[in-house]
């Protein structure tokens, strides 16, 4: 198959979301596709897969879904009054991305060196005191952050980063080897010479509690949609959802908001957790993970998750 006739397919599932460009790539890695519509503002959704089946598998099961929701937030979507403390429900990519750079990120043995002496905890030390575990595992097969060696040639291992909410582990190689060598998660761009140490699979393994019954606990807050952007620069975090519907007494309302972002420090942020959603739904990404300008693959796993009061400003806007 071509991606031309690829393309091809794709778009003419996408036939009742008119004004949706589909865009197919493939190299030596899989296969990926971009979906996006630009009028009234950026709706994005994309995926990775090891083959075309995946691709179209991926959009029936969770694209044309999410691309619907997001193209209905957006066009009834307003910017954001003013700076806000909430509590949010975070949706489960949004949630995987927030772990991804809140503890994903920090708990890379070259940026635990670097930086975190600075986030004011430390290994064998609570992110929160919610039953959180986060694994990395890229010896999970069928995802675009799947392997068995690593670039540096370790044999993969799966590494338990946070364990009932105490930060147990470090994603090491052998150019950054932390306390005991490497775990096989030394990884590197194709024209890089480094190998650093970097997620594969990472998974945020689901809780007790029903998607509605963490949104039914919210009195007035939001939920916040798949991110349009996401990154992190040492101890803090930036996240800027596509959008956020307002939850009131329990129940998500018509009042949506757009051009928000959600920062801060990654520890504070995680430390206001307050539940873990009991189903975690996994997603390939189109985008790929940049770190010191090296992009790999990487797949995420989350639930729906749970916060108390997070600062919501417009975007643009200063704390």
């Amino acid at each position: 198959m071509t991606t031309r006739s690829l393309t091809a397919e794709l778009a003419a599932l996408c036939e009742r979301l008119p004004g949706m460009d589909v865009t197919v790539e493939a190299d030596a890695t899989g296969w990926a596709v971009l979906v996006t519509h630009e009028g009234g503002g950026l709706v994005q959704w994309g995926a990775r897969a090891p083959d075309p089946s995946g691709l179209r598998t991926a959009l029936l099961s969770e694209g044309l879904d999410s691309l619907r929701t997001d193209l209905d937030a957006v066009r009834a979507a307003r910017p954001l009054p003013a700076r806000t403390a909430v509590p949010v429900v975070m949706t489960p990519l949004m949630a995987a991305i927030a772990v991804h750079e809140c503890v994903g990120h920090t708990s890379e043995a070259d940026n635990h060196a670097d930086y975190g002496h600075r986030l004011g905890i430390g290994l064998g030390d609570r992110w929160t005191r919610v039953p959180l575990t986060v694994t990395d595992d890229p010896t999970r097969p069928g995802h675009c952050g799947s392997y068995v060696r690593d670039d540096e040639g370790t044999a993969a291992a799966p590494v338990r980063l946070v364990e009932d909410g105490r930060w147990t582990g470090l994603l090491t190689s052998r150019s950054h080897p932390g306390r005991s060598g490497s775990n096989g998660h030394g990884r590197r761009a194709p024209t890089a010479r480094e190998a650093l140490p970097r997620m594969g699979v990472l998974s945020v393994a689901p809780g007790e509690h029903r998607a509605e019954d963490l949104i039914g606990r919210v009195t007035d807050g939001f939920l916040l949609g798949a991110p349009r952007e996401g990154g992190s620069v040492r101890e803090y975090v930036l996240l800027k959802p596509a959008w956020a519907r307002r939850i009131r007494h329990g129940r998500i309302t018509d009042e949506v908001y757009g051009d928000l972002v959600l920062r801060g420090h990654k520890v504070q942020l995680m430390r206001r957790l307050r539940g873990v959603g009991d189903h975690a739904v996994p997603h390939d990404p189109y985008h790929r993970c940049d770190k010191k300008g090296q992009q790999v693959s990487v797949s995420l796993e989350a639930p729906y998750l749970l916060f108390d009061d997070l600062l919501l400003y417009p975007d643009g806007g200063t704390p």
